[in-house]
């Protein structure tokens, strides 16, 4: 299996923020609010407020740069490319996530 492919760069891309996301719960968890535990990060924080889904989401991307900036060490060039992409599939995602939250808060209904 070749490793410098956008196919292999774009599901890393993808899976990457995960990580992300468990790194940046448990940091909160620890040290912003220790008297909470990670299920509480995830079902209440995360699925239930609206407010802080994109902003998390957005957070998590950090592993991503990460995630590329080792791609650019090892001049893999071609899955750099595959991580952009995923990282444009999660801009989509919270650029609509920010629209229909605006369109909400306008009560148009």
């Amino acid at each position: 299996m070749q490793w410098d492919s956008r196919a292999v760069g774009f599901v890393l891309g993808l899976l990457a923020p995960l990580l992300g996301f468990a790194a940046y719960g448990g940091i909160y968890v620890t040290a912003i609010r220790p008297h909470h535990d990670f299920h509480w990060f995830v079902h209440d924080l995360f699925l239930g407020t609206e407010e802080y889904r994109t902003r998390i989401v957005s957070l998590s991307l950090i592993a991503d740069a990460a995630l590329f900036f080792l791609f650019d060490r090892r001049d893999m060039h071609k899955a750099m490319r595959g991580v952009i992409g995923a990282m444009l599939v999660y801009g989509i995602y919270i650029a609509g996530a920010l629209a229909l939250d605006g369109l909400q808060s306008l009560d148009w209904s």
